[in-house]
């Protein structure tokens, strides 16, 4: 949500063609008036409740360092690109709505691709088409590429720079392979945190095999107790990603 980091729209072409009559003309824009008041009109209020919960858990002060921000998870281009100062995060819940419906009106669901497939938005005629951009078609493709590229073994710490600190509340439900389709902010959170830790893995918000044999690798590498099975996020194993030291 999650939105990312977008090109900016094309500069409209000052060259008007000429229509070979004026009843013409007239039935051109009132077609453009209608379309524009339908796609404004498919927006709702419980459309953006539910699409900020699928991005960031409804968090409009959310910054897990992965270059998106608040309850939208706007990349700091798009954010500027919709004439908006400073950074999202520090934005006030109305102005982050405000801009989120700001962006869709423009642009349509499809700037939000995982949430909106997820939630139905823009399915059935009920949103603006969506014009994607190259870089979105990049981020699936190495998205997927991710998923089929794991290797076998036990990931291996290459790195580590982070320091304990207070981990954020658990997400609630343990995260598990039986949401490896499902984007979740939670999952996106805690890969953040274990490659910052050191450990090669994905951050995309999807828990996969890979982040699986992850969290395994870590619940051993630390013998910590969890209640879940190995290969799951339980409330042990999050709060140890933040809470102990890297070794």
């Amino acid at each position: 949500m999650t939105a990312r980091s977008r090109a900016r729209h094309a500069k409209p072409s000052t060259t008007v063609p000429t229509l070979a009559a004026v009843g013409m003309t007239a039935s051109i824009v009132t077609v453009g008036i209608t379309a524009t008041a339908s796609a404004a009109s498919a927006a709702t209020a419980s459309d953006f409740a539910q699409l900020r919960q699928c991005e960031s858990g409804g968090n409009y002060r959310i910054n897990t360092g992965n270059g998106y921000y608040g309850a939208y998870q706007f990349a700091l281009g798009t954010w500027r690109g919709l004439g908006y100062a400073g950074r999202p995060d520090l934005a006030s819940p109305a102005t982050q709505d405000a801009a989120a419906a700001k962006l869709q009106a423009r642009s349509g669901w499809g700037q939000w691709p995982a949430c909106s497939r997820k939630l139905g938005l823009g399915s059935g005629g009920t949103s603006t088409a969506v014009s994607t951009t190259q870089e979105r078609v990049t981020e699936r493709a190495s998205r997927s590429s991710q998923r089929t590229a794991i290797a076998p073994a036990a990931p291996k710490v290459v790195r580590a720079k982070a320091t304990p600190t207070t981990p954020p509340v658990f997400i609630g439900k343990p995260l598990t392979v039986a949401d490896a389709d499902t984007f979740r902010i939670g999952a996106r959170m805690w890969q953040a945190r274990m490659a910052d830790r050191g450990w090669k893995i994905a951050v995309d918000g999807y828990f996969g095999p890979q982040s699986a044999r992850v969290a395994k690798a870590f619940a051993a590498q630390r013998d910590l107790d969890q209640a879940g099975l190995p290969g799951e996020v339980d409330k042990v194993v999050w709060n140890a990603a933040w809470q102990l030291p890297v070794s």
